[in-house]
């Protein structure tokens, strides 16, 4: 460890991360966060290595890679050389999963560019004179009427089978 490297008390690292203490505390009991230290009085001390594990289960977390699996890509890596196939395996699949969610993420946010649009129309529409749900009919005073369906090529079209089609697709 070098003189300089900065060490958080448990209740420091979770204000640092968002994580409870409970949290962190799960995380080292599960052999997810590791290269803990012990003050003389007991206390946990996390240093520079700690936190670059908490750094890297949370982000594999995020990538919907389980706690289960996270340890076993942390304990494969002790293991060295012979782990590295398996450890690529886990990292594309994180991969994959970020992608996937990239992707829905997208998706969703067209959606919700098409509602604005679509509800910019009816507010100046409203504010001509003219009857906003005519200028924006896809929400009304009486909610949702349709669901637009984006096409492959990115445009939204107020069709409900073809929405209803790609959501059973995915």
């Amino acid at each position: 460890m070098s003189a300089k490297e900065v060490r958080y008390s448990i209740s420091a690292l979770a204000r640092k991360t968002g994580l409870s203490v409970h949290t962190l505390r799960y995380y080292e009991k599960a052999g997810i966060i590791r290269h803990v230290e012990r003050t003389p009085s007991g206390r946990r001390v996390y240093g520079e290595d700690s936190v670059a594990c908490l750094i890297g289960a949370l982000c594999l977390k995020q990538a919907r890679v389980t706690l289960a699996q996270i340890k076993e890509f942390f304990d494969a890596t002790v293991q060295g050389e012979a782990t590295l196939t398996h450890r690529l395996e886990i990292m594309t699949q994180a991969r994959n999963n970020l992608l996937d969610m990239q992707e829905r993420v997208a998706r969703s946010l067209k959606l919700v560019d098409f509602f604005i649009e679509g509800t910019k129309s009816a507010v100046e529409a409203m504010k001509s004179g003219e009857d906003p749900d005519a200028a924006f009919p896809l929400i009304t005073r009486a909610g949702i009427a349709s669901l637009p369906t984006m096409m492959d090529d990115g445009k939204m079209t107020p069709d409900m089978p073809t929405l209803i089609a790609s959501l059973e697709d995915k």
